[in-house]
Parts: C-alpha cells; structure tokens; sequence
C-alpha cells in the first residue's frame, strides 16, 4: 500500500507541477490516512471499503480539526483513491462521496439512498393535482439528471427538448451541459408541461420550468422544502438534505459500474484526468453511456 501512495505523489509532482511543500502535505495527510487504514486492519486497497473513509473522518473531526484542514485531508484521500481505481489497482472508489468535503465544507456527506427509497421519494406527489405533477416532474429530472438544485430552477421551458429526451442545463460560470432524460421524466415533464401550458398566465417571456403558487420561478429554498415534504411522506428517517438526490445517483451509477468520467461528465464536476486526454468525440456518446448505467434508464 505504501508503494501506490509513493507512486500517486510522484504523479502528482510529475503531471500538476506541485511544490516540494505540497507534495509533503499530502505525503503527511495520506500517511495518516494509511495508518488509519492499518490500524484498521487493512492490508490491501482493494479493501477499502466506504464506511472506513467515513470512520476516518469522522476521526478526524471529533478531534476538532478547522474544516479548511478536514477539506484538504478529504481531498488528499479523494485524490488517491482516483488515483488507485484508475491505475486499475482497485475495482471502486469509496471516497466518491467526499466531493463538497474538498471544497471546505465542514457537514459530512449527506445519506445516500437506496433504491427502493428513491422509487417511494418519486412516487410520493399526488400526480392528479398540478401541483403535485411539478412537483412529480422535477423530482424526476433531479434524479434522472443529478442536477443541482440550484440548476434545476434556472431551468427554462425551452431547455427541455421531449421529443429528443435531454435538457440543457446551466451550472456553474454559465457552463452548459446537455443532458439524457430517461423515459419516467420525459412522461413526468409532459404532463406537467401539457398541464400548465393550458394556463395562458404562465406562459411569461423567459418561461420558468418550475412554477410556485405566485407563477414566479421557485427558489432555492422553495425547493428545499418541497424535497423535505416528500421525503417525510415516503418515510424516509435518513439525514435528507438538497444534495441527497444528487449523492444518491452517483452512488447507484458508481454501483452500477458506471465511468468515473461519465459520473464527473453527468454533474458537472470538475473533468477526470483520465477523461482530459480522450477528446468527446473520442468517447462513447453521453446518451449511449447513460442507458447502459443509469438506474431507471432501461424501466
């Protein structure tokens, strides 16, 4: 195991130009880590499992660690273990969860549900009320896009294309990204779409996608509390934030097999080295990708 931590810093020095000073930061923040993982009695990467990265943290943050220095050492863990699973010395990587810790969050990863929990968060909307069809609709594109909330209602009438089965999605520094939909949210947003338009009072220059009480578009906050009702209404008693939905995907495409560079491609996190040196028209088309891993995508 030491020999792959070796080797994961001398790439790192080799391939991003880091600082004699960085490199021994994250040589002591991972010989930490490895200790951890030996007390643990682990003897092998490929046993690793997600729970002993949690059991570190947590480690680390009863001893009353600054969260700046917490997100630096998740993000030193975050990074070896790409490192390992794309060298091919381990089968997953059970520190996919740890995105927002390295960016100096100081909350743990939010729960990730199961899949029957997903189905009974979905089916909780009464879907004979319009309401309840938004409400329906976006949980849908949330699950089916892993989109952030906050992109979810930027979204406008004219991103979702039905016929084509993807929406446009604006993130971060207005990047976009075309997204698959799978057969569930294409129905979801039809109805809701088909539903709404007959009201001649929503139909306002920009069109918002998602519409509160007022025909205004939803807010962040508004959204946040329609998550959190359906969630007590499909029993779920797990810690539930926004980003639940979003940690849930990666977690059900990551067990399905899914490419890291897919993962990271679908959410519009930051590129995969891997995924840097293959051009997108040398790798398998989104859509193609998303059919063959995502949960609901063959249903």
């Amino acid at each position: 195991m030491k020999n792959s931590l070796d080797n994961f810093l001398i790439q790192l020095a080799d391939e991003r130009g880091l600082s004699e000073n960085t490199i021994d930061a994250y040589r002591g923040d991972l010989s930490q880590y490895l200790e951890f993982l030996e007390r643990s009695n682990c003897r092998q990467w490929r046993d690793v499992t997600r729970v002993m990265v949690m059991n570190y943290l947590y480690a680390l943050k009863d001893r009353g660690l600054a969260p700046a220095t917490l997100a630096r050492k998740a993000a030193a863990v975050r990074g070896l273990h790409r490192y390992l699973l794309r060298s091919q010395q381990t089968e997953n990587d059970p520190a996919y969860t740890l995105n927002h810790l390295t960016k100096g969050s100081e909350k743990l990863p939010p729960a990730v549900l199961s899949l029957d929990q997903i189905e009974q968060l979905l089916s909780a909307p009464d879907q004979t009320s319009p309401t309840g069809k938004r409400d329906h609709a976006m949980l849908e594109v949330l699950y089916a896009t892993g989109m952030r909330v906050s992109e979810c209602i930027k979204l406008n009438r004219e991103h979702v294309n039905l016929e084509m089965e993807f929406v446009r999605c604006s993130g971060s520094r207005n990047h976009e990204r075309v997204l698959p939909l799978n057969a569930q949210s294409v129905q979801a947003l039809r109805e809701y779409i088909d539903d709404r338009d007959q009201d001649p009072a929503k139909e306002a220059p920009d069109r918002p996608l998602f519409l509160n009480r007022l025909n205004k578009r939803l807010s962040r906050q508004g959204v946040w509390k329609i998550m959190k009702y359906y969630a007590v209404q499909a029993g779920i008693k797990d810690k539930f934030s926004p980003e639940t939905i979003r940690q849930s995907l990666t977690a059900h495409l990551f067990a399905n097999g899914a490419p890291i560079e897919f993962v990271d491609e679908l959410m519009g996190r930051a590129p995969h080295a891997a995924a840097l040196r293959f051009p997108r028209s040398r790798r398998q088309p989104l859509k193609k990708i998303y059919m063959a891993y995502h949960p609901r995508a063959k249903k």
